[in-house]
């Protein structure tokens, strides 16, 4: 298969194809590298690896479009008309037809397109069908959708109706091209008769966030194993595949033979690794079995010794089997006393497993292969946690380059740790250079993969292995509770889920549901909310102020929810506690009226719908604190504006909360274990400190007390209205 293949055919009327000859990057005005080749409407193969700023995610596959996929030469013909209007919307012929898209197709998604085409094609072709004229619904297109609706791999599996409606969608947008296509479907013909792709395939579109959040039973310990092998692991591993790329280089140098002056230099230095009591460097298992193929005896003392490497080494010279022949004698000495093993991972550090703290060595020796996938373990596990604390798009994720890391000093111990991406999503083709505002341990990650890389500025940093985060995934997953996880004391990681949207989709979920959840907990979720609020602030128009707006949107939602439930509790005789349960009690009580007032006659239905309408306003001045509520209606009466001298801000400072005390703060059902823990810590580590100071003492006692009185509260509020 070459690229530079046959001229198209003629259009229908005998005259010049319209796009002949064309170059696809000039027509659809896309910048090319320099000196790339260049693809032209005329070639059967579309190579589009000369883009210039294509995105990283834009694999090399995405940039070959191969039409000789398609059985039907006619056909191939009608597919790369309708790409080339599709990406040359403004071209004379293109822009001359009234239903033909206005907007260029992004280049990226081209790879997609061309698929369903050819699938679509070849299905008419297999049904015996060699003009699109002659398509018919019954007996071509209920079959095909037939075909689509279940994936090749697993039969049984469905595929998802959005899938599902891109490949109906693809049939039926070539009829928008009459006039321009050299063929097309009978007059008055349209595939599924003009309905939408979306209602054949079941598909209902939303504006709503309807990606799952990763659960915690899966989130605690991929984050936990990661952040032990970014930490524990990373700095010894970056050693290690430093010394390794040494080697590479010391290897690529060592071209030359052995010199016969340089053999005397060698026999010293086994004999010195030998009295040293190191071990012979371990032949990889593709080297043995290219050994025995060779005619070499499977019980040679010398079959697993990696001799090139022992020349290497010493004399950065190639080991040929001439110069072993010479030296077996001293090296079978050195074999039989000292053993062969793997060359990397030597004499390990010892370092604590990460569950029951175990002294043991950081690796044991390994080969390069594995020295490799543990490297690529380090760098996916850096990858999930910028991810999971950073709110990045996998797109962005991919575009981070050497170099991209910058630490701002604030003083007194306090820095903005920020990271350059590309925003890929939303923008023209290639993306806009975007901000990030990150926490520390996000910083420290990325500057992990960075030392085990050995980064050059401008290099991407994560494209190397796999630009498919599903795969990345998989792949750490299966190390982490493989042989190698295991022996560090990693948890195992439970199947399921995990994807960068999934990961944002959690942080998002757990900063608006603050103070719950496991990253709240365990990693700073103070810390990255602030970070997001600052990166929202510096660059308003960024990504950073898309997922703020992610994060609003779930906060509203959360915001109801928890209004709705203490409604509910309040309807169950569950009352509010604290200054503010009066005015929050008699919200609930009109809202009761309205939903039991009707006019005599009518029925009024009551659903849940109503409620949040009803209770939506008083939704909106919800803040959550740590073991209270905060229905912010009035800063003047704001105990903590008043605390603070700020009587004009806008929002509470829920950090000066005094709860037990603000006349616009509630404590319900949900807050008492918050409250019990308090009481049982004040208690335990202060009054049962017989070294504490008396006024110290004193305080305690009060903040015992209190405690207490509101733990009292809550009980009682409940109970009174129950009986």
């Amino acid at each position: 298969m070459t690229i530079e293949s046959r001229t198209a055919p003629a259009s229908q009327n005998s005259q010049t194809h319209p796009f002949e000859g064309q170059d696809i990057f000039d027509a659809a005005g896309l910048e090319a590298s320099v000196d790339a080749h260049r693809p032209n409407f005329n070639h059967d193969v579309w190579d589009l690896s000369g883009l210039k700023d294509a995105p990283a995610t834009m694999g090399t596959f995405r940039k070959k479009l191969d039409f000789t996929r398609i059985v039907n030469p006619q056909w191939r013909l009608v597919a790369k008309e309708y790409l080339f209007s599709r990406l040359a919307p403004r071209h004379p012929v293109v822009a001359g037809s009234a239903s033909a898209f206005r907007t260029p197709l992004n280049p990226s998604t081209i790879w997609n397109e061309l698929r369903r085409l050819t699938r679509w094609f070849n299905h008419l072709s297999h049904a015996g069908v060699a003009h699109l004229g002659e398509v018919d619904q019954q007996r071509h297109c209920i079959s095909y959708l037939n075909e689509v609706a279940w994936k090749d791999a697993k039969p049984e599996e469905p595929v998802s109706p959005s899938t599902i409606a891109a490949f109906i969608h693809s049939t039926q947008v070539i009829q928008q091209y009459t006039g321009i296509l050299s063929e097309n479907y009978a007059p008055g013909f349209s595939p599924w008769g003009g309905k939408s792709a979306d209602s054949i395939a079941g598909y209902v579109r939303t504006t709503e966030n309807q990606v799952p959040p990763v659960p915690d039973t899966i989130l605690r310990p991929l984050l936990a194993n990661a952040f032990y092998l970014i930490e524990t692991i990373g700095p010894l591993l970056a050693a290690e595949a430093s010394r390794a790329r040494e080697f590479d280089e010391l290897q690529k140098r060592s071209i030359r033979g052995l010199k016969q002056s340089e053999r005397p230099r060698l026999r010293t230095a086994i004999e010195r690794l030998q009295q040293a009591g190191v071990a012979a460097p371990r032949l990889s298992a593709a080297g043995r079995a290219k050994r025995i193929s060779q005619g070499w005896d499977e019980e040679d003392p010398l079959l697993c010794l990696a001799w090139h490497s022992v020349v290497t080494t010493v004399a950065g010279a190639m080991g040929h089997r001439r110069d072993l022949e010479e030296l077996r004698p001293l090296l079978v000495a050195w074999v039989n006393e000292c053993g062969i093993e793997e060359s990397w991972c030597r004499d390990g550090a010892l370092v604590p497993r990460l569950d029951n703290q175990e002294q043991i060595p950081w690796a044991i020796p390994v080969d390069r292969s594995a020295l490799a996938a543990m490297k690529t373990a380090v760098e996916s596990a850096a990858f999930f946690v910028i991810s999971a604390l950073s709110g990045m798009r996998s797109s962005e994720l991919h575009e981070i380059r050497g170099g991209s890391l910058t630490r701002e000093d604030l003083g007194n111990g306090i820095y903005r740790h920020r990271i350059l991406s590309r925003r890929i999503k939303g923008q023209q083709f290639g993306g806009i250079d975007d901000l990030w505002v990150v926490i520390e341990d996000v910083y420290r990650a990325l500057g992990t993969v960075e030392s085990l890389q050995d980064a050059n500025p401008g290099e991407l940093l994560f494209t190397k292995q796999s630009n498919t985060a599903h795969l990345r995934y998989v792949r750490l997953r299966n190390w982490m509770n493989g042989p190698v996880g295991q022996r560090l004391g990693l948890a195992e990681v439970p199947e399921g889920p995990v994807s960068p949207r999934a990961l944002r989709r959690t942080l998002a979920l757990a900063i608006a549901q603050r103070p719950h959840g496991l990253m709240a907990a365990k990693y700073h979720l103070k810390h990255l909310s602030v970070a997001t609020t600052e990166g929202y602030a510096a660059r308003p128009g960024g990504h950073q102020a898309a997922f703020r707006a992610e994060i609003s949107a779930a906060e509203e939602s959360e915001h109801l929810r928890l209004t709705v439930a203490a409604y509910e509790d309040y309807k169950q005789g569950k009352l509010p506690s604290g200054q503010g349960a009066r005015e929050l009690t008699r919200v609930f009580a009109s809202v009761d009226e309205i939903l039991t007032s009707h006019q005599p006659g009518q029925a009024t239905v009551i659903d849940d719908r109503r409620v949040e309408r009803l209770l939506k306003a008083k939704a909106e001045s919800l803040f959550v604190g740590d073991a209270n509520y905060c229905w912010f209606t009035d800063p003047k009466k704001a105990l903590c504006l008043q605390l603070a001298q700020t009587p004009d801000a806008t929002e509470p400072l829920i950090g000066l909360c005094d709860s037990g005390r603000c006349p616009q703060a509630t404590h319900h059902g949900i807050h008492r274990e918050a409250w019990a823990s308090h009481a049982e810590s004040v208690k335990t580590v202060f009054l049962g400190n017989p070294r504490l100071s008396k006024p110290e003492l004193s305080r305690a006692q009060v903040t015992f007390d209190r405690a207490n009185r509101i733990l009292t509260e809550i009980d009682n509020a409940g109970a009174t209205h129950e009986g």
